[in-house]
């Protein structure tokens, strides 16, 4: 027996019935999806987990371990009894203790006592396990702050008769939904109401545990200190009736800290209570913590969801490998199975975000984790969601406008229509100080393509670098949004001109016009020197890319044209020329950061003599060009050091 001493704490009798084993290197334990039929502890060597990617990608590594007593194959305890990842030897060699599990079944129900001690000690080895996941997390992911509602209608706690209402609370927990009444009825007894103020510390990592601390109402976040001391924000739970802290029953030093997001209702159990309810309740004790596997389980599927999204930048591979992991779980009419298709369709990704709102109170214990889990795990996709149903707004304020309404009007309630929209985003502005104190100026700047994800239905792409300078820079420091030069759309782009047409916009050609003749442009070429000439007369401002086409962030700026130049020296009182160097608006929403530098004004005439002079305006335009990478540069650099995940904006760098 003594060679099967892992830990003093399991009884005997328990390991006397194990079996030792010895795999080689690359041999396979457990292969994931398998029935758990058997249950190990490892005893010597290195293993690793993997989980299976139902795509070309195979298996990603999620984990590994080579602590002595690690549990292996205990979701054999709850039903259906599968093995939740694949594990490898990953050592020259490695040695562990087998048991069926129905042997084990036998051994508890004879000995219950023993029994509970026995899986005490694997839920506080499986601790490890998700200690070393949130290890993986810290190093492949960055922070991850999560935004939720708060829904806790069905949890409300009436102050009539606290026991009872404490007891129907705890039946719509999802740990603690499976429980008899009559140990809950125990559990009410020692529970203590604590409320937590915004920012309050509930429990500090590698502090003494001293209980388990049940959400009532509100919101508390997990964070995790690195080797670097870094603090990592890795999930935020508002889910009532969720264990957030279990350390005390296992009485381990804290792995994480928990502190309230917001005003919390927290029920909190004592250690020493919750030991006396276990030795009241012989029966129990084994039940609870099986039902605590389980929720460790779920834990370390979130963690590695996690992982996963982190590694391949993409949710929806994480979230449906989740859904797979809990497959034989969960009933084959689950709406979860639908949420991987839903999810691949931006005009779907609504009804998916539904979905998982309303199973996150009113599914089946296993649908609110899972539910719980993808929710966070789609922080980026909901904020791009809400970002493309913003775009549709912004296309109805100037097509749905009153007939009557005329064009500048109609600007400026597209512009604080765009102002909603980008400051629910993550942006930065810096250089603000540089902008003229009077109106009258042209504003050019680098002029980056749509990403297609943001094509609305109809087809129609709106510009969203010209759009922030209009709504984000020129309305809010002169009160107007100014006005855009815009290219002359295709005839089949009828979204695209009924939109510009409405905003009374500048049309010019580009060669995303389509072919037209010279006498044409000629015209719009004229018509563009006065019209644009009599709005800067009057004071107005103007915004042109001197591009005349769109590139992607890191192709800009193309080749300039002179038009913005020529127009400014062809004024009477010339006007200032401010650059601003945009980044990033050719990209999706999610995880990014719009950038935005605005440049010291200028003078055409400090740089250019004679506008006629072809030589002299192609000289200017190629070094200005060259010097303009370099302002774009600064905004793709400042936008990465500024970066910040919770989706704060910031002006300056």
């Amino acid at each position: 027996m003594k060679a099967f001493n892992i830990n003093s704490s399991i009884d005997p009798e328990i390991l006397a019935c194990g079996t030792e084993i010895r795999l080689k290197k690359d041999q396979i334990l457990t292969q994931q999806f398998a029935k758990a039929n058997h249950f190990y502890l490892l005893k010597t060597g290195t293993v690793t987990f993997s989980l299976s990617l139902d795509d070309s990608r195979g298996e990603i590594l999620v984990g590994e371990s080579n602590e002595k007593g690690a549990p292996i194959g205990w979701s054999g305890f709850n039903p259906p009894g599968r093995y939740a990842t694949t594990v490898v030897v990953a050592s020259n060699s490695a040695t562990f203790i087998k048991w069926t599990h129905d042997q084990l079944r036998e051994l508890f129900n004879s000995d219950p006592e023993a029994g509970t001690l026995f899986l005490r000690e694997v839920c506080a080895n499986a601790r490890n396990l998700i200690k070393g996941a949130i290890n993986k997390l810290s190093s492949v992911g960055p922070s991850l702050p999560i935004t939720e509602s708060l829904k806790p209608e069905e949890f409300t706690i009436t102050q009539q008769s606290p026991d009872e209402d404490l007891i129907k609370f705890l039946r719509k927990s999802s740990f603690f939904e499976v429980f008899e009444e009559a140990p809950l009825e125990f559990l009410a007894q020692g529970v203590e109401r604590r409320v937590y103020h915004a920012n309050d510390t509930i429990y500090e990592q590698g502090g003494d545990p001293d209980g388990m601390y049940i959400l009532g109402n509100g919101k508390v976040r997990f964070s995790y200190f690195d080797a670097n001391e870094e603090s990592i924000s890795f999930r935020q739970i508002n889910t009532p009736g969720y264990l957030v802290g279990w350390g005390g029953v296992i009485n381990l030093p804290n792995m994480i800290n928990a502190h309230a997001v917001r005003e919390s209702l927290v029920y909190y159990i004592s250690k020493e209570s919750l030991s006396r309810i276990l030795k009241l309740n012989p029966r129990f004790a084994p039940m609870f913590f099986r039902r605590l596997l389980w929720l460790i389980s779920h834990q370390l599927q979130a963690i590695r969801a996690r992982i996963i999204a982190s590694r391949f930048n993409h949710e929806i591979t994480a979230i449906g490998n989740l859904i797979d992991q809990n497959s034989a779980k969960l009933d084959l009419w689950s709406p979860l199975h639908k949420i991987p298709h839903l999810l691949d369709d931006k005009l779907t990704v609504g009804d998916a975000l539904d979905t998982l709102e309303h199973l996150k109170s009113k599914g089946s214990a296993l649908e609110k984790n899972i539910a719980n889990t993808a929710w966070e795990l789609l922080e980026e996709i909901r904020k791009e969601h809400d970002f493309y149903n913003g775009l549709v707004n912004v296309y109805n304020s100037v097509v749905k406008a009153p007939d009557q309404l005329p064009p500048d009007e109609i600007r400026k309630a597209n512009a604080l229509e765009y102002q909603k929209l980008f400051d629910a985003g993550n942006y930065f502005i810096a250089g603000e100080e540089n902008l003229p104190d009077q109106p009258g100026n042209i504003f050019i700047y680098n002029h980056l393509r749509n990403h297609p994800y943001n094509t609305l239905p109809n087809q129609f792409q709106i510009t969203l670098d010209s759009h922030f300078i209009s709504a984000m820079i020129l309305m809010r420091k002169y009160g107007d949004p100014g006005l855009r030069i815009v290219r002359i759309g295709m005839s089949k782009e009828y979204a695209h001109q009924e939109y510009y047409q409405r905003l009374g916009h500048i049309d010019v050609f580009t060669e995303e016009s389509g072919k037209k003749n010279s006498k044409q442009k000629k015209q719009v070429r004229q018509m563009f020197f006065n019209e644009a000439g009599s709005h800067l007369m009057s004071g107005g401002n103007l915004i042109i890319s001197p591009e005349g086409n769109s590139y992607s962030t890191e192709e800009t700026p193309g080749p300039f044209k002179p038009g913005a130049f020529k127009l400014a020296l062809s004024m009477k009182k010339e006007p200032w020329i401010v650059p601003i160097a945009v980044a990033n608006f050719d990209k999706r929403v999610r995880n990014n950061r719009f950038g935005c530098i605005i440049l010291p004004p200028f003078k055409a005439s400090e740089y250019i003599s004679n506008a006629e002079d072809k030589l002299e305006m192609n000289d200017f335009l190629k070094d200005y060009q060259s010097k303009y990478k370099d302002y774009v540069a600064k905004a793709i650099s400042a936008s990465k050091k500024t970066h910040q995940p919770d989706g704060n904006n910031q002006h300056g760098i």
